[in-house]
């Protein structure tokens, strides 16, 4: 991994919101690599006491609560950036809590870093807010962020950097940077993603299964018409690009993904299975119906995300932050299909594979 060369990070107090999450625990890896002095962090539970979660100054609370105003006052006192990972993907049924913590969880965040005089506030956005493109041509920062509209998380993401946007409108003094990243994988976290998207019964009857039975009934994948374009990017890579954000005080919104890019029949041979073409509305009736029965966890929207986003241009990262992923996305999707398989996750409370589906940092 390169180093890091704005120098700026030691000596440093860096806070993050949705610090036991996916990406969380990445950073909190990446920070102590680079030397950061304090790191504090903001979860609903406090992780334990083991790497990397050891030495940071933990801050307990709710995002999608008024509660967490005075928490996030003490939290932001003094730092030199805050890095606005917490983000809530399920429950689906109840959007009124996503946006709880989703939106007004930002707006909280955004509103104590400004009265705090936070002088660096980086927001971890995703390829969700992008309007649906072109899956043949990767496309820049400078697409439109006004998201999928069938989709409750592509909503919600437009919405939140509107809420960035009106925030480094009214801080000009504040440093503002923005992450993109397409879809977020690690083995350690593949038993939380595996109960956010399959859901308490989908995810352990998937597990249960006998390693023959489960080979022969996923050497067939059926995936939609007309074709998708899929990215992965490891959260270590995430991780380290949010370092190098810090470490440079750079300004500006960032795409991040992994080669390469896959459509549905790349998709399907870098897990080692076959593709069956269906009609997207067949497989969005499918999952329609399973969301409805309480079967799948997450709303056919999600479907739409996939088939709409364009793939991601990387060249200002790497140009700006001497970024580049060092998983590739082909490695990173079969290793984390194979964990997910095994039951295998994290130490934290929201990576360990005993955890319930709660909402979650990203």
């Amino acid at each position: 991994m390169a180093e890091l060369t704005g120098g700026l990070l030691p000596g440093r107090t860096v806070a993050i919101t949705g610090a036991s999450g996916n990406v969380g625990t990445a950073l909190l890896r990446r920070l102590a690599e680079a030397g950061v002095t304090e790191v504090r962090g903001l979860a609903r539970r406090r992780p334990p006491e083991v790497e990397p979660y050891a030495g940071v100054r933990w801050f307990p609370a709710d995002l999608g609560t008024a509660a967490s105003e005075p928490v996030l006052a003490e939290f932001l006192t003094g730092v030199d950036a805050v890095v606005h990972l917490a983000w809530a993907l399920v429950p689906d049924r109840q959007p009124e809590l996503l946006h709880a913590v989703n939106v007004e969880g930002t707006r909280r965040v955004l509103a104590a870093a400004g009265a705090a005089g936070v002088p660096h506030v980086v927001h971890m956005s995703s390829i969700g807010t992008y309007a649906a493109g072109p899956q043949v041509h990767p496309v820049d920062e400078d697409w439109p962020t006004t998201g999928i509209p069938s989709s409750t998380y592509s909503r919600q993401k437009s919405w939140c950097e509107q809420l960035v946007r009106d925030f480094a409108a009214a801080h000009p003094q504040t440093t503002v940077s923005v992450t993109r990243p397409t879809l977020v994988l690690q083995p350690d976290a593949a038993s939380e993603i595996g109960r956010y998207f399959l859901g308490p019964i989908l995810f352990p009857a998937a597990r249960a299964l006998p390693a023959p039975v489960a080979a022969a009934a996923t050497r067939l994948l059926p995936l939609p018409i007309p074709d998708l374009s899929l990215g992965f990017v490891h959260s270590e890579d995430v991780g380290d690009a949010i370092a190098r954000i810090l470490d440079r005080r750079a300004p500006g919104a960032f795409n991040l993904t992994a080669p390469p890019n896959f459509d549905a029949t790349g998709l399907a041979g870098a897990l080692g299975f076959h593709r069956v073409p269906v009609p997207a509305s067949v497989l969005r009736a499918g999952m329609q119906a399973a969301f409805l029965a309480r079967v799948l966890q997450i709303e056919p929207g999600w479907l739409d995300l996939g088939l709409g986003v364009p793939p991601l241009d990387t060249s200002r990262a790497r140009i700006e932050l001497d970024w580049r992923a060092r998983h590739t996305g082909g490695d990173l999707l079969r290793e984390f299909v194979a964990a997910l398989g095994r039951g295998e996750g994290g130490s934290g409370p929201l990576l360990h594979p005993g955890t319930g589906p709660e909402h979650t940092p990203a």
